[in-house]
């Protein structure tokens, strides 16, 4: 495989640097709404790629039920949560992100059942769970930097 035409887009990008912050923000909060929207695509969500934006921007959509919409605001809420963390530098355990499912703040009508018992939490700390689960050792900051 070839990786020239990468290596050269790589190079005018890094001609850009450094972003300057409103450029870095306006990055961000693209990767949030587009990692959110497949995130939830991938499981079945019908929210369009602009219904996402809109719907995390506290807009409800015509036609689309509730637990479309409160599963991509808890899967924002839980990206900002894991970059919460890393930014104060802790690791990312099994016990942070089992803590924090039980105590944020989020709307979980998504995934109860009759009992109102959160049966499934956000793909993002699911994902999260199983790595760590599997790489005890693994900190918060390689999980989201590498």
């Amino acid at each position: 495989m070839n990786f020239d035409k990468l290596d050269a887009l790589k190079r005018r990008l890094d001609g850009f640097r450094p972003l300057g912050p409103e450029a870095a923000r306006n990055l961000h909060d693209d990767l949030v709404v587009r990692w959110t929207y497949n995130s939830n695509a991938i499981e079945g969500n019908t929210l369009t790629l602009k219904e996402t934006k809109v719907a995390l921007e506290g807009i409800t959509i015509g036609g689309k039920t509730m637990r479309e919409h409160f599963e991509a605001i808890n899967h924002r809420e839980a990206i900002f949560y894991v970059e919460d963390l890393v930014g104060k530098n802790e690791a990312l355990s099994e016990w942070q992100i089992e803590s924090s499912t039980n105590g944020m703040e989020l709307p979980r009508s998504a995934h109860m059942d009759q009992n109102n018992k959160n049966q499934e939490n956000t793909g993002l700390l699911l994902f999260a769970t199983s790595l760590v689960k599997r790489m005890p050792h693994m900190e918060a900051t390689y999980f989201l930097l590498s």
